[in-house]
C-alpha cells in the first residue's frame, strides 16, 4: 500500500466522511514541518514504523526538498536499517550534490558495511563541500585508520584537532594512533594535552603511563597511574601497572605493596593487562628488548 493511502481518511465511494475518518484527518499533519515533528517523537519512543509513516508523509509534502530525504534515511540509520537508509542518502545527493550532509551520512553507511575505500571518498566530498569541521575530520581519519592508511588518518586527525585543539578526545585519539605508528614522543605530547583537558579522566592517566613507560620516564608513569587511581583507588589494572614500573625501579617492597592491593584479577583485566603491557613494551614486569632494526 502506497504511503499515501494510509494517511488517506475518505472512503472510495462516500458522500460523507464517518465521525472516525473526521477525527483522524483532524490528527493529520497539516504541513511537512509538523509530519517531520511528529516523526521525531514516534522515533525517541522507539516507534520506527511509525515514524516512517511520517517521515514519508513528510516527503509526499514537501518532495522538492533534499533534507526530507535526509531525516527518513536517518531515522532508518538509527533503526539499524543501514540499506535502506542509503536509498534515501542517495536521493538527498541526487537532488542536491553539493550538500556535504548527505555525503557524510553515506561515508557512514559504508564505513558500516566495511566499504572503506567508499567511505572516504564520500567523507572527502563532505569535506571539499564546506563540512570542514572536527567531527568530520575524525570521522574521516578514523575510516582512513581502519582502511590502514595511516599517514592521511594522522593528517585528519591533527585537522580534528586543529578545529578544535581543547577537545581531549580527538588528541586521545591521535595520540593512540601516532604510538601505534611508533610516534612515541609526539604521541605523549598529544596525551599530555589530552590529561591536562580531561583531568577526571582515569583511563586517559592510565593510557599516558603507558606511553611514559615505553619512553622510559618510568617516575612520570608512577605519576600518572597514581593520578588514575585517584579517582579509581581499587582499579586492580591500574594497581598492576603501578606494581610493574616499581619492579623495573627495584623498588620491591613498594611493588609487592601495589600486587597486594590489586589483589586477583578478573577475566577482564587480565586481558586488559595483557594488552597494556604489550603496548608499553612490558613482558610480567620486564621491559622487552628488541633488535634496533625490529620492525612494528
Amino acid at each position: 500500500m502506497a504511503m499515501g493511502d494510509s494517511f488517506s481518511f475518505i472512503r472510495e465511494g462516500s458522500e460523507m466522511e464517518s465521525g472516525e475518518a473526521r477525527i483522524e484527518a483532524a490528527h493529520q499533519p497539516a504541513t511537512a514541518e509538523d509530519a517531520r515533528r511528529r516523526g521525531d517523537a514516534a522515533l525517541r519512543q522507539g516507534e520506527f514504523e511509525e515514524a516512517f509513516r511520517y517521515y514519508k508523509l513528510a516527503i509526499q509534502m514537501d518532495g522538492d526538498n533534499s533534507e526530507r530525504y535526509m531525516q527518513l534515511g536517518d531515522a532508518y540509520a538509527y533503526a539499524d536499517q543501514p540499506a535502506r537508509a542509503l536509498a534515501y542518502y542517495q536521493r538527498a545527493r541526487k537532488m542536491n550534490p553539493r550538500d556535504p550532509e548527505p555525503y557524510f551520512a553515506l561515508g557512514e553507511i559504508y564505513r558500516r558495511y566495511g566499504r572503506y575505500d567508499a567511505a572516504i571518498a564520500h567523507f572527502k566530498r563532505a569535506i571539499d563541500y564546506g563540512a570542514n569541521n572536527a567531527f568530520v575530520q575524525f570521522k574521516y581519519a578514523e575510516v582512513l585508520a581502519l582502511s590502514q592508511q595511516y599517514a592521511r588518518a594522522v593528517e585528519a586527525g591533527r585537522a580534528a584537532v586543529n578545529h578544535e585543539p581543547s577537545n581531549g578526545f580527538y588528541r586521545f585519539w591521535l595520540a593512540d594512533l601516532l604510538e601505534q605508528m611508533g610516534d612515541v614522543e609526539e604521541a605523549m605530547q598529544e596525551m599530555e594535552i589530552a590529561t591536562l583537558l580531561n583531568p577526571e579522566d582515569d583511563y586517559y592517566h592510565f593510557r599516558y603511563g603507558l606511553l611514559c613507560i615505553e619512553n622510559n620516564q618510568l617516575p612520570r608513569a608512577i605519576e600518572c597511574f597514581e593520578r588514575a587511581l585517584s579517582l579509581k583507588p581499587q582499579r586492580a589494572l591500574y594497581l598492576t601497572l603501578l606494581g610493574d614500573v616499581y619492579t623495573l625501579l627495584n623498588e620491591l617492597q613498594l611493588a609487592e605493596r601495589a600486587y597486594q592491593r590489586a589483589g586477583e584479577l578478573d577475566s577482564y583485566d587480565r586481558a586488559e593487562l595483557q594488552r597494556a603491557r604489550r603496548i608499553a613494551g612490558l613482558d610480567n614486569g620486564k621491559l622487552q628488548t628488541q633488535p634496533e632494526d625490529s620492525s612494528r
